[in-house]
């Protein structure tokens, strides 16, 4: 996302600067105006803030676990007694959303803070502290391939959810008086980059497919 960003913007002598930093940060600085825009916000995250048409990728969040795990998600009512590993801050859609808020689930809930939290994450996996954790698959699949060992966890089911979940977007600060005029060049710039081919070819350096169909692309 950053990369499709970086392309659009750079037509326009605009350079992007890039800060890794907590989730919870991230969408505060940029929801007060100290920061332009946010990457990787669903609709769900950030309502307030000024979204592009067209998304810039789309999530789906999956369960993962250890090779040897029987365990697979088959609904809500199946994490029950099994504690879960979480990002901070973030939003899974409405019904895991309401289950890690639940009081009575806090037990079985570990939630991880700071810039990192799929490193955290899997780290407390393999020490058996949390039993799963729930990530992107696109982004545990790339995170995985920049290690040096073989993977010691496999996908265990996937939460089905809505476009106000799934599609995620460069959103743009609230408090800033360019940023709808920011959005819709990123919007714009989406489609081109979609029908020149480009994004395919940004898409494929990280083993990616276009998330749009073909005759959604119209």
């Amino acid at each position: 996302m950053i990369e499709i960003a970086q392309r659009i913007f750079a037509q326009h002598c605009i350079k992007i600067e890039y800060r890794i930093m907590p989730w919870s940060r991230a969408i505060q600085g940029t929801r007060q105006g100290e920061f332009d825009a946010v990457v990787g916000a669903s609709k769900a995250d950030a309502r307030d803030f000024v979204f592009p048409l067209v998304e810039q990728g789309r999530m789906k969040n999956s369960f993962w676990v250890r090779q040897d795990a029987q365990w697979r998600y088959q609904g809500i009512e199946s994490l029950q007694y099994n504690i879960l590993g979480v990002s901070s801050e973030y939003s899974y859609g409405p019904k895991l959303d309401d289950y890690i808020a639940n009081p009575n689930n806090a037990f079985y809930i570990q939630v991880m803070y700071g810039s990192s939290p799929l490193k955290t994450g899997l780290k407390m996996l393999s020490a058996k502290r949390i039993d799963i954790f729930i990530e992107d698959e696109s982004v545990f699949r790339h995170y995985m391939m920049s290690q040096s060992s073989p993977s010691s966890f496999k996908q265990a089911g996937s939460l089905s959810l809505e476009d106000d979940f799934a599609n995620v977007f460069v959103a743009f600060s609230p408090a800033k008086q360019d940023s709808a005029h920011w959005a819709d060049i990123l919007s714009l710039g989406t489609e081109q980059l979609r029908a020149s081919g480009e994004l395919q070819k940004i898409l494929s350096a990280y083993g990616l497919e276009d998330w749009r169909q073909p005759e959604d692309n119209n």
